[in-house]
């Protein structure tokens, strides 16, 4: 085993992401053509390293089709990216990737931020089982997975399709705890405060503080 394949195992012991993916069935599903494994060539991970400026953090470079090409965070440290990732975007994306570290690192710190913003860690008890069972789940939200905004709303990162879900393919429902109803549309008081966002950013307030630097 080489240092990079011994990292992901040991993300695998703390955060029992893929596990987690693999006992969903929607979401084991969406992963049927995306191989999880460790890309035999690492350089990009120096380069990606230098462009972070940060000693105590790891950067393992993953198969292409890991996560659907998408770059994410493990636990505790680690930035993971897919190979023949676009040099020219590494510099957004490590900045990103490194608010997503932050949040892994800190989260009492940011659950004083986000409340203050107006959030508040939910429950998946508050939301009904046919909507959980439809929701994708992200390696950079995963510890952390649902927040509830204004006291009322859960926003819900749902598959658009159940027969075929993809990992690219999802809208961002609305929750609300109070009328027990779901919402396509974010409420007011959110893009109000937020203004319209894609769905990337409204799935999750550690996603919108990441793309946003808020």
């Amino acid at each position: 085993m080489n240092e990079a394949q011994a990292i992901i195992r040991k993300a695998e012991q703390l955060d029992s992401y893929q596990s987690t993916c693999s006992s969903c069935q929607i979401n084991s599903k969406a992963r049927n053509f995306c191989q999880y494994v460790v890309w035999s060539d690492q350089t990009l991970a120096s380069r990606a390293k230098a462009t972070a400026k940060v000693e105590d953090i790891s950067v393992v470079i993953l198969s292409p089709s890991a996560e659907g090409g998408m770059p994410h965070t493990r636990a505790p440290n680690i930035i993971c990216l897919p190979a023949h990732y676009p040099e020219e975007r590494l510099a957004d994306t490590i900045s990103h990737e490194l608010v997503h570290i932050d949040q892994r690192r800190n989260p009492e710190v940011w659950i004083h931020k986000l409340a203050a913003q107006g959030w508040r860690p939910a429950s998946s008890e508050e939301i009904p089982q046919q909507w959980l069972a439809r929701v994708r789940i992200n390696p950079d939200t995963h510890a952390s997975q649902f927040w509830k905004w204004a006291d009322r709303y859960i926003p819900l990162p749902l598959f658009e399709r159940e027969d075929k879900p993809n990992l690219h393919e999802i809208s961002v429902r609305w929750w609300d705890t109070a009328e027990e109803r779901l919402y396509s549309q974010p409420p007011t008081s959110f893009t109000q405060k937020y203004g319209s966002l894609g769905a990337s950013s409204m799935e999750h307030p550690y996603e919108l503080y990441a793309y946003h630097n808020r």
